[in-house]
Order: structure tokens, then sequence, then C-alpha cells
């Protein structure tokens, strides 16, 4: 959305507290006043019709699109476009997106960028009527949802616009058209019928980064070339389902807790109830709800953990630093200077409202504190909390299992303003920062990213594998203390067992000739010391000669070992140092160590800045750092490189 768009939005709806919001609009409209009041008068006799037509226009102030003159400029562009895919009969490979990222270079970033054309001022009443009557005539006839609260309707099938500068065209009107009444009959699960209007355009494809910044003003330019942003398919997605009457909106988390980026998605709203799914064709769209709960992970793209969920809005919120008129809008970090989200993360997760004593003199200017997670090489503010006058703030609804950091923003600059935490899955804070004491810590990556083909890999020689345990060596009476699946996680997993026997061996046996492992530790109590010293025993031979198989059990998660049979099933038995009743076993799949070479490997820790606490050069293996302060949060930073935070405690890495 544009700034000034904002700004002329805030600025109306201060100066005008004793008029309601569509005398606003209307004194906004301009011109325009006339078109709108048509609508109104027209629907004069309709109640529901008439109070539908009030929520679009009161709400018209600070929306934006482009018209068709637009998009008929950036023509030769989409026929390259489409020429070049099909050349690769519509498939993407790095050939494709070299060419379509060489075109839009030459010629696509030197178009003009048209204005966008304000929606109150431009929005006539013919194509607003029409709008209004093809809404509820879809509303009624969709089985899903025609008993839907009004305020539902108006929120999430009413609206003729779910993206700025999107083209106000006949859209709708058509995906009306190919598809009415596709959810008039509620005998199947509405995600089935979902799923079969959304396999119909499962050509329309992620453009894999290529071209990313070319602008999609319409539908119809988004079926021509068949490409576009997560973005793109997701408001695509709205309009198309809105005109059948479903109810559906794009929700986003502005960047996640424990990797960088952010991402949007739709979702429809049956029975007040949110279901998200992946705006593109895939096998398993459904699963959002299972794993952006802050409790699961994705078997191939690992645990996703999210601070927060916003919704874009048709309908404007005032609340917070936009709305007080003593905050400077520089002063307001750029999510929160839109009124056209609301929140909605307790849809997705368990949230924790975050009370904090802001330890940092705060300028009497500052009025707002937010709340900011690590993002790509910097912090990002995801949430605001008012400043009490004593100090105090609190943050509404945070996701957990997530390292946060207070700060406050100032003329565009964030700075800390108390000390960063792990709020935990319990919802408890856990104070990071660095400590007197000095340790080793030993990293063997720079983050804990990984592609899917790398997932496999750390899963494969584990999966299926068994733990037995037995008081005797020769495993004559054995209990089988848990068995690995594909559900593990690449960066540590706990095995909680419920036997009352004491063991004196345990015993790994892995379904192939082969192990591949970083780190396993055996532990009697809740507490934090795992049983050692441990002796082992195996059929398994060093995969090369830097391999030694006492790195399992070195209590250091950045080391591992690699072993290979001439055939027969592997297995690695540890003979604990005495009887031992064990609780938990604690294991951590292999992960080769990768860092740049030729480039420096920096570890830095914080404390209110980033701290350099060594330099060195990679050749292989894993990078030690001496003399580094405990208890507070770590990054390797290699230039050029999207790393990632992590604790350190007791040689253990937990990525964040």
């Amino acid at each position: 959305m544009k700034q000034t768009t904002v700004y002329i939005l805030l600025l109306l709806l201060t100066a005008c507290q004793s008029k309601d919001r569509l005398d606003m609009a209307l004194e906004y409209a301009g011109d325009n006043r006339k078109e709108l009041e048509k609508v109104l008068e027209h629907y004069r006799g309709d109640e529901m019709k008439y109070r539908a037509a009030r929520f679009l226009i009161e709400n018209m102030v600070g929306h934006t699109g482009h018209d068709s003159t637009d998009v008929r400029k950036f023509q030769p562009f989409y026929d390259r476009h489409v020429a070049i895919s099909k050349k690769y009969n519509w498939e993407r490979p790095a050939e494709w997106q070299q060419e379509i990222d060489s075109i839009w270079k030459e010629s696509g970033q030197s178009l003009f960028f048209p204005k966008s054309r304000k929606d109150v001022q431009t929005m006539r009443a013919d194509r607003l009527i029409q709008e209004i009557d093809r809404s509820f005539k879809a509303w009624q006839e969709n089985a899903y949802t025609r008993n839907a609260p009004f305020e539902d309707f108006c929120r999430y099938i009413l609206p003729y616009r779910y993206a700025e500068g999107v083209c106000i065209d006949n859209s709708r009107d058509v995906f009306y058209q190919r598809h009415a009444h596709l959810f008039s009959d509620a005998g199947k699960d509405f995600r089935q019928v979902i799923d079969s209007l959304h396999e119909r355009s499962s050509d329309l494809m992620h453009n894999n980064w290529a071209a990313a910044s070319m602008p999609i003003y319409n539908a119809a330019t988004f079926e021509y070339v068949k490409r576009g942003s997560c973005d793109d398919k997701a408001w695509y997605n709205c309009l198309q389902l809105s005109a059948l009457g479903m109810a559906t909106a794009i929700d986003f988390v502005p960047e996640w807790g424990n990797r960088s980026g952010g991402h949007s998605w739709n979702c429809v709203i049956v029975n007040g109830e949110t279901h998200p799914f992946e705006p593109f064709w895939d096998a398993d769209r459904w699963k959002y709800k299972r794993i952006y709960n802050n409790e699961g992970f994705d078997l191939l793209w690992g645990r996703f953990r999210l601070p927060k969920v916003y919704r874009h809005t048709f309908e404007y919120y005032l609340d917070g630093p936009f709305a007080d008129p003593e905050v400077d809008r520089q002063d307001i970090p750029p999510l929160f200077r839109n009124p056209f989200m609301k929140d909605v993360s307790e849809a997705y997760f368990q949230t924790a409202d975050v009370k904090l004593s802001l330890r940092k003199s705060i300028p009497e200017d500052i009025k707002y504190a937010y709340l900011c997670v690590f993002g790509a090489k910097q912090w990002v503010p995801v949430q605001w909390g008012k400043i009490q006058r004593d100090g105090n703030v609190v943050f509404k609804g945070m996701g957990k299992d997530i390292v946060y950091l207070p700060m406050l923003y100032q003329n565009g600059n964030l700075t800390p303003a108390g000390s960063a935490f792990l709020l935990d899955k319990h919802g408890k804070q856990q104070i990071l920062e660095p400590h007197k004491e000095t340790a080793p810590i030993t990293v063997s990556t720079y983050t804990a990213y990984l592609f899917t083909d790398e997932v496999i890999e750390t899963k494969r020689t584990l999966n299926g594998a068994c733990l037995l345990g037995s008081p005797d060596k020769n495993f004559a009476h054995a209990d089988t203390l848990g068995c690995l699946n594909d559900s593990m996680e690449s960066w540590g997993n706990d095995i909680q067992t419920t036997s009352h026997t004491p063991y004196r061996y345990i015993r790994l046996e892995v379904p192939k000739d082969s192990l591949n492992l970083c780190e396993i530790s055996f532990f009697e109590h809740d507490g934090e010391e795992p049983i050692h010293p441990l002796k082992y025993s195996t059929n398994l031979r060093p995969l090369t000669s830097e391999d030694n198989p006492d790195r399992m059990t070195d209590g250091l998660s950045a080391t591992g070992w690699r072993g290979k049979t001439n055939g027969d099933k592997g297995f690695v038995c540890w003979e604990l140092p005495y009887p031992s009743l064990i609780k938990k076993i604690h294991y951590v799949p292999y992960w080769k160590p990768y860092f740049i070479q030729e480039k420096d490997i920096v570890l830095q820790y914080w404390d209110d800045a980033w701290i350099t606490a060594g330099t060195q050069r990679w050749e292989k293996g894993t990078l030690t750092f001496n003399d580094v302060p405990q208890g507070t949060i770590y990054r390797v930073r290699i230039e050029g490189t999207k790393d990632r935070i992590f604790t350190y405690k007791n040689g253990m890495i937990q990525w964040y």
C-alpha cells in the first residue's frame, strides 16, 4: 500500500471524529460521491444489501488499484514470458528461470509502473451494485456458508478487493459463470470441493522467484502467464472462492520465528472456524493447521514456529501506534502502518501474553515497544505493546518456543529495550544474556535450514531403528525402549521411556548396513546431565579414517559418526557404568559439517549487539571457538548467507 494513502486515511480518521465512517468516505470520494450515493439509494428499501453497501463504502478509503489500461502496457512483456514458458513446455528448469530473469532485467523493469487509483474516487455505481448482487446470490446458493453470520459475509465474501493494486474487473463474474452452484450441495466435505476446484488450475505455479517483482494486475493475466508469487495466487484464490460464496481470506506470518522470511496463504471460514490451505496446488494442501500450531513439524520442511499470524482485511482497524495521534508516523515499523489487517494468531496456536519490565531508559516521546524475532540478518518487529508509566509493557498473543527481543523503533531504527528471551513451550520466559563464565562452542554449520533431500538423508539410516535395553550384555532379556521412524526431527529428538527395569546395556539396531548419527544421550532423571562414561561395541566400521564412534556420545551435538557393515544389519551397543533406570533418550541425526571455504567464519554472541567471539577459516569438519561467554544466543556469520540464531548448553545446539 502506498505510504501516502495510509497517511491520508489516518488524517481523515483523526480529523473526522465527529463523523461516522460513511460520511468520511463520501466526503473523500470527491467527484465520485454521486456514484456511491446512487448505490446507497438503490438499496434504500433492502436493509441487508444497504448495510452491505455501507460496509464497502465505509472501508474503501485507503484501498487502491489499477485499471485495464495498465495491464495492456505490460502485455508485450507477458507475451515474451509465455513464449519462453512454452519453449520449456511450461516446466521451470534453471534455464527457464534465467531467461525470464533476463528479459525482465532487459525490458520489464524499464516499463512504466502506473500510478494506482483510489477506489473511493473511481468505483462506479453499476460495478458496485453488480458486486453486491452477485455476492448475495452466491452466498445464499452456498450450502456451507449460507447460514454464516452477516458480519462474516461482509468481511469474507462481499469484498471486491483482496489485494492492493489488483484491477477491479469482471473476474468474479467470470468465476461465478464458470463454477456456479459448485458449493450448492453440502454432501461432500468442503475441502474436497475446494480441492477439485483448484486442481483445475494446478497449472498456475509458483514463479520460483523468476522476475519476482513482475506485477500481475488481474486474474486473466495470471491465468495467461501461469506463474506468480504466493501473494498472487492467494488473491486469485480469494476472488475465485468469494465469487462462489465461500468465506475466504489471506493470512500471513510477517516473519518466521525460526527461519528467515515470511509467508502468505489462504483460508476459508466455515462455521466460525479458520481452515488454512496452501495457495498453490499440492498433495497436502490443508497441512497448515497441523504444522503451524507451534507444536508439530513437517516431515520434509522441518519445524515452523510462528510468532504472530495476521489476516489481510478489507475492513480497516484502528488500534495501537497507528491510531495514536501522539506517535510520529516515522516511529512506527512498516508492518503496523497498515490498518487493513487483524491478529488471528489464536486461530492457529495457543498464545501467551508477554509482560516485560523494560530495563532501558525510555525517551519521553516513545510510547510503544516492539517485540522482535530474528529474521534475515536482522531483528524484525512482529507485535507492539504500549509502554506504561512504570516501564512495563504487555505484548498480546505471542507464539511459543521462539526467541524474542524487545526493541524501540525511532526514525526507522531499532534499538534494544531489554534482554533477549526464549518464550518456551509452556509460555515461560527464559532470559538469554551472556554470563561471566566462558566455554568452548563447537559448530558444524551456520543455519538450521535444510533442503528436503537433506532432510531425507538425515533420517535415512535411522528410520526403522530400535533401541533395546538389557541388564546383561547378551541381551537374553531385553526390552524395547523405542523405535525411530520418519517423524524424527533433524536437529534433536527425545524418547520418553516407561520401563521400571535398570539397564546396564543399551543397543541400537538399525535396519540397514549403515548408521549415521551425531549424538545420543541417556538420562536417569529429568536433570540435564546424561549418564557417562560409556563404552561401545559395534559391527560397523568407520566410513572414513576420521570417523570415531566416540563422537556419538561426546556431548557435542555438532560432531557425529558414520559407519557401515559388510552387508549385515548394523548395531551399536553401549555399556553404562552401572545399572540405570532410563527415563529419557535424546538423539540427534547426522548432518554433514558445512561452511564455505575461503571465507571468514565468524561466531558472534548477543549482548545488546552482536559481539564477535572469534573468526576462523574452514577446510573440513567442525569448528570450535574457545572462551565464549555462555547463556546467551549465538550466530555463525558468513558473508552472503542467511544464518540462524541458536542457544548452546552442555554442548547441545538448539536452533531458533
